[in-house]
Order: C-alpha cells, then sequence, then structure tokens
C-alpha cells in the first residue's frame, strides 16, 4: 500500500532528496525542443552561469543543462532541509576521503540556492549538498503534462547511474548520504549480465540506482514522474507521433516500485523514463528484496536498446 510522506521519520541520517540533475549536452537547441514537445515542460529561464534551467514544479529547476561535450551528468543535487543534517553529511564525507569543498557564491547563485558544497564519490560522480533550493517566479504549468509531476519533498524523480562497482559505489551513497538499499537487481539480456542496487532515501521507492552494464557514458536514464497515469499515456503517444527513439515500451515495473512507465531516448543518447502509481515506502521499516526480472508485464526492449547496449558494450571492450 503506499505510505503517505508524513510518515518520513527522523531516525534516518536526515531528511534528503533528489533536488535536480545537472547535465553537460552538446546541442541545447535540440534540448529545448524536446523538453518543450516531448516532457511538455515551460519554457526554460537562464540560470547566471548561463546554463537552462528546467521546470518540473515551482522550484527554480529540476533539470539543469549546461553546453558541452559530453552529453553526460555534471552533478547530482542533493537538498537537505535541516542544518545539522548538512554538517553531519559533510562531516561523514571528509572522513570518507571525498574532500568537499564549500561552493563560492557565483556556484550557489547559479544553481539558486543558499547553500552548496561539492564532493566526489568512488564512482567519480560529482554530488551537490545543497540548502534552500529557491522558488520559481511563477507557478508551474504545462499543457502537454495537466497534471503536472510528482515532486516535492521526495525530489526529482530518480536518476540511474553505469558504475564499474556498484556495491562500493552504493556504499558511498548509503554511509555518506544516508541511503539506504530499497532492492538488488539481477537479470540478462541476450548473452550481457546486468546488475543493479538500488537505493531510498525518502519515501520514493528509490531516488538513485547503481548498474553495472555498458552504457556509453555514467548516466542511463533519469525518471520523472507524473501525477497522473492519463499524462504517461498522452506522453507514450506523443513520443510516437515525434518519432522519438523508444527503448523500452510501455509495461511496469514489479512490486515494490510497481510504476507504469516507457522509456526513450534524449537528445544526448541517454534515455529518459517516464511513468506514474510508484508505490511509496516506509523509509524506515522497509526490509530490501532481490528482484530477477525488471518487469511485470511490457518493457519490451526495442532494437535501438538492444544496439545501444551491444555498441556500448564493444565500446567498453576496446577501451
Amino acid at each position: 500500500m503506499p505510505v503517505p510522506v508524513n510518515l518520513w521519520k527522523k531516525s534516518m541520517f536526515g531528511k534528503i532528496n533528489l533536488a535536480y540533475l545537472a547535465l553537460q549536452v552538446r546541442d541545447l537547441a535540440r534540448w529545448r525542443k524536446f523538453a518543450a514537445d516531448m516532457l511538455g515542460l515551460p519554457v526554460p529561464d537562464t540560470n547566471s552561469d548561463g546554463a537552462l534551467a528546467l521546470r518540473l514544479d515551482d522550484r527554480a529547476h529540476r533539470l539543469i543543462l549546461r553546453e558541452g561535450g559530453t552529453d553526460d551528468i555534471d552533478a547530482l543535487g542533493w537538498e537537505v532541509a535541516d542544518p545539522m543534517d548538512f554538517d553531519a553529511i559533510l562531516e561523514r564525507a571528509q572522513k570518507a576521503g571525498a574532500n568537499p569543498e564549500i561552493g563560492d557564491p557565483a556556484l550557489c547563485q547559479a544553481r539558486r540556492v543558499e547553500r552548496l558544497v561539492h564532493f566526489t564519490g568512488p564512482d567519480g560522480v560529482r554530488n551537490e549538498l545543497v540548502m534552500g533550493l529557491g522558488q520559481a517566479s511563477t507557478a508551474f504549468s504545462s499543457t502537454l503534462m495537466p497534471g503536472g509531476f510528482l515532486t516535492g519533498a521526495m525530489g526529482l524523480g530518480h536518476v540511474v547511474l553505469s558504475s564499474p562497482d556498484r556495491q562500493l559505489a552504493a556504499s558511498f551513497y548509503r554511509n555518506v548520504l544516508g541511503m539506504r538499499l530499497s532492492l538488488e537487481l539481477q537479470f540478462s539480456i541476450g548473452p550481457i549480465e546486468i546488475g543493479g542496487v538500488f537505493l531510498h532515501c525518502n519515501p520514493r521507492n528509490h531516488s538513485l540506482a547503481l548498474f553495472e552494464m555498458p552504457t556509453k557514458g555514467r548516466i542511463h536514464h533519469v525518471m520523472i514522474e507524473a501525477n497522473d497515469i492519463c499524462d504517461v499515456g498522452g506522453a507514450w503517444e506523443r513520443a510516437q507521433k515525434l518519432k522519438v527513439p523508444i527503448t523500452l515500451t510501455l509495461g511496469q515495473h514489479p512490486e515494490p516500485d510497481g510504476m507504469i512507465s516507457f522509456y526513450g531516448m534524449t537528445p544526448s543518447g541517454f534515455e529518459f523514463e517516464i511513468g506514474a502509481a510508484g508505490q511509496l515506502i516506509d523509509p524506515d521499516n522497509y526490509k530490501p528484496t532481490t528482484i530477477h526480472s525488471p518487469s511485470d508485464w511490457g518493457h519490451h526492449p526495442t532494437l535501438r536498446a538492444k544496439w545501444n547496449l551491444i555498441s556500448a558494450a564493444i565500446i567498453k571492450k576496446f577501451r
């Protein structure tokens, strides 16, 4: 059964959510069109550092796009509400050897936060711990996604990253940020074995997952969750009309997630997932599980998905 967000208890390391995802992208113009026509997001603002600020709600941004050559992740932004929790995470990052650095006023202004510290874990991903993510100047609205997105105290949605050692990376996020294990996944697509660790930090089933699988970059996909499942259906039809490359067809993840969603390609070559009806958990009393299939029904990999996997495996081998 879904669990109300107010069952989020203080006995965790501290209340935290995935506030934003910062990306470096080659083609900002294509992303503008993709965000408007496919994702249904309002016209983006431009942050003080020139990056595009894409909104999913009334916060200043949830996706930050900086022009660059990698088409990959720049940073994960984690928001903490309590200064004591912020300081505790900072101390744990120092003890873990992550070399945290205080963000200067220019970076705080660009990220539209009151306080920022950044550090890097064993997976090489930059994490930005922030407080006071600002509000947008206008209320969020979307013609294409009229029900809006499920964010609030649970943050952006979730991000799935490729990691050469998923358990090592998961230990860092658990011991430093205070995340907890949701589930582990082990399955195969043809001859390619795929393993994943899913982590939660609030009642969302997972905010971060770490996969050992071939990918061309560090990010595999970002999930944004609609409030209304009808908006997922509309996005599914829109993706086909716009000829957005689909990687996994409409389907449902198994319990305890239960998300109904589909996957497609972003202009940067990694994937996006649009879903709804994900099950919430009680993060303090939840018992981790192990599953061996990513879906109960649907989510059939397309030829594009298989090619992405095979080509990434070939690239990885010759590297």
